[in-house]
């Protein structure tokens, strides 16, 4: 809409006959019609007086016209160029702050990637530390100062075998311990009687549910991130164009 078009439109509403209305205002019904018929622009004083005739502001006045016939038409007029330069700013302003946010949300969503990729705060990598059983070397040594050899076995390794050359001091109750934690290819833990002997054994890779939520963050934002900006452009686009 051009302004012509809004002033016809307004002295319609209003009911003026142009010979009214140009009288109303104190100029030429000529003027008034090369004015409702784009054939002349009005001038600062003049542009006051149509918007105190009509009760409206200058920003009702301009706000239904088309942008780029504003900008080439009604930038003479103080009040209107600097309303149209105070919206561009601001709209400048929104559109720096939602690429600073998307942007913001897409390196958020890489360094969270790279967490869960470089395992920083929880490993993928787990070991299965096996023990076949509780040794009690010490306590049967110590068994056999007072003791026959039979009671002594059956008692802690729950098995004697008379003559055998080679004695077990296991008991056979194995025990599993599953650990992200690299300790060795093999470990000893002390327990209140005889002690365990640990050996490893590599498990296959299971990515664990940490680095599992931070994937899902890192997919979430960067899309979030890349659709905002598509979005950003596209009204940009149409903005410019409008």
């Amino acid at each position: 809409m051009t302004l012509g078009e809004k002033l016809r439109s307004l002295r319609s509403i209003s009911g003026w006959t142009q010979p009214e209305f140009a009288q109303k205002l104190g100029i030429e019904q000529s003027y008034l019609s090369k004015l409702e018929n784009d054939r002349s622009i009005p001038s600062v004083e003049i542009f006051d007086k149509l918007c105190t005739a009509y009760e409206i502001t200058p920003d009702d006045m301009i706000k239904d016209l088309d942008k780029n016939y504003v900008r080439q038409k009604l930038m003479h007029i103080p009040i209107i160029a600097n309303a149209t330069n105070s919206k561009h700013e601001v709209a400048k302003g929104k559109r720096k702050a939602a690429v600073i946010v998307c942007s913001t949300f897409i390196l958020v969503g890489v360094l969270f990637f790279f967490i869960a990729h470089l395992e920083l705060l929880s490993s993928n990598k787990q070991w299965e530390y096996r023990s076949l059983g509780v040794d009690f070397k010490h306590e049967i040594n110590q068994c056999l100062e007072k003791e026959n050899p039979k009671k002594c076995y059956i008692k802690f390794t729950g098995a004697y075998l008379k003559g055998a050359h080679f004695q077990s001091t296991h008991n056979e109750v194995p025990h599993s311990i599953i650990t992200n934690e690299y300790k060795g290819e093999a470990f000893t833990k002390q327990l209140d009687m005889g002690f365990r002997e640990y050996h490893a054994k590599r498990l296959e890779d299971k990515r664990s549910p940490a680095n599992n939520i931070f994937l899902i963050f890192a997919v979430f934002l960067a899309t979030l991130g890349v659709l905002g900006l598509i979005v950003e452009a596209r009204f940009y686009r149409i903005d410019k164009q409008s």
